[in-house]
């Protein structure tokens, strides 16, 4: 089951739902293989997180953009309109950003494993 999350990246909010199990486990997979799995630390800063998820070729990024924005049907809270690209003209840094705080709502259970 689908848990709400609310993401706050300068100053907006988007809001969607956690993505299915199935796209979870993906998610943890293509972490695992590609050294993200940092990104979901407490300890991660933005800029870190941003330049790790940078490193990845554009297939991979359009990946987790399938599976953290589009199936968790998020949206920019202050207009309802479904996140993209588009929404962050001139910041795409925002962008990716989005997508890592995304990555780690859905897989950030991991660290609780220790």
């Amino acid at each position: 089951m689908a848990r709400k999350i609310e993401i706050q990246i300068n100053h907006e909010t988007y809001v969607g739902d956690t993505s299915a199990a199935r796209d979870q486990v993906e998610m943890l997979n293509i972490a695992s293989r590609f050294n993200l799995l940092p990104i979901v630390r407490e300890d991660m800063g933005d800029m870190g997180a941003v330049a790790v998820i940078a490193t990845l070729e554009i297939t991979l990024i359009d990946r987790l953009k399938k599976l953290c924005i589009t199936g968790g049907g998020l949206k920019r809270l202050s207009d309802s309109v479904p996140v993209s690209e588009n929404l962050f003209q001139d910041e795409p840094h925002l962008f990716l950003l989005l997508i890592a705080k995304v990555l780690k709502e859905n897989i950030g259970p991991f660290w609780k494993l220790s």
